[in-house]
């Protein structure tokens, strides 16, 4: 059993810090069959996915009607996605991207060419920093995998290219690229799981003992996102990785408290600890996702990241 031999799917809830998942697959599962169906999504929820899980099929079963609920996407516009106009036309991308740093442009556009779904289109010019950044970050990718990247790939990391369905009167665009970062919050939730919990580390080399090793561990993330919910999750500028450390150091508590049959008072008493003490320092110069979500939206909805 290799490292990479089991791929792990998680689904949370970042209004409520509910999990669903770990759900375990091959590592070779493509990202586009997901384990989590879109029947699962909770009613008006908004979904927020890696570019991995961007498929026009997933996008348009999420945003229409499903048994009466209605729901959101957010998602950056994946490379060689064929736009559409109302009628029906397609639409050239490159000619219609802003030319300025900064510069902003939004139209509304149809995805996918039979039984479409209208979405708005929103671009922004990035910087070249941010630029060199994410080529950077492709080439590492293609690499990864044995390949290069596209010239459009390439030619599109001068630009933040976002879909969504929220109509504009719900979320203009500043406040929709404010909603776009929360899809990084996932990818802190596992490398708070990779760094502090070793998930992807073991002592040995056997196969079924490698899987039991991943099983408890997995065990434990899942415990601790539960604790964490349940004593910091109410507070928006809560730190994850604060809280995480916290009950790393009340480990021995919880177990000495299942010896002495006390577990309830004291599990009450972590609790409190990460109620008063687990928090982001609010920031001036580059304000957190929380502080930016606190000051600039009154959303009404459940995010969904995938």
């Amino acid at each position: 059993m290799s490292e990479a031999a089991v791929k792990a799917f998680v689904q949370w809830d970042v209004l409520k810090g509910t999990l669903l998942g770990p759900r375990l697959t091959d590592a070779r599962t493509n990202d586009h069959k997901t384990p989590f169906d879109v029947e699962e999504l909770p009613e008006g929820s908004l979904s927020i996915a890696d570019l991995g899980f961007v498929a026009i099929e997933r996008l348009c079963r999420i945003a229409r009607c499903q048994k009466g609920k209605k729901s959101y996407v957010v998602s950056r516009l994946q490379a060689k996605t064929n736009l559409y106009s109302r009628r029906g036309h397609g639409i050239d991308l490159i000619g219609n991207l802003p030319q300025q740093v900064g510069q902003v442009r939004e139209m509304g556009v149809v995805l996918g060419h039979k039984n479409g779904l209208p979405v708005r289109l929103i671009m922004v010019k990035v910087p070249k920093e941010v630029v060199d950044e994410r080529h950077e970050r492709l080439r590492r990718t293609a690499q990864k995998h044995g390949r290069v990247p596209s010239e459009e790939a390439l030619a599109l990391a001068h630009w933040t290219i976002v879909l969504t369905n929220i109509a504009c009167k719900r979320a203009d665009y500043s406040q929709i690229f404010v909603l776009l970062r929360l899809r990084w919050q996932i990818e802190r939730l596992f490398r708070l799981w990779k760094e502090d919990g070793k998930i992807d580390e073991w002592r040995t080399q056997k196969p079924y003992r490698i899987l039991c090793e991943l099983y408890a561990k997995l065990c434990a993330m899942v415990l601790q996102q539960s604790l964490i919910q349940e004593g910091c999750w109410l507070d928006p500028l809560r730190s994850l990785v604060k809280a995480a450390d916290s009950l790393r150091r009340e480990c021995n508590r919880i177990m000495v408290a299942f010896y002495e049959g006390n577990l309830e008072k004291t599990v009450q008493s972590i609790l409190r600890t990460l109620r008063s003490g687990c928090r982001i320092e609010r920031r001036t110069t580059y304000p957190s996702t929380a502080q930016l979500l606190l000051d600039g939206l009154d959303w009404q909805v459940e995010l969904v990241l995938t």
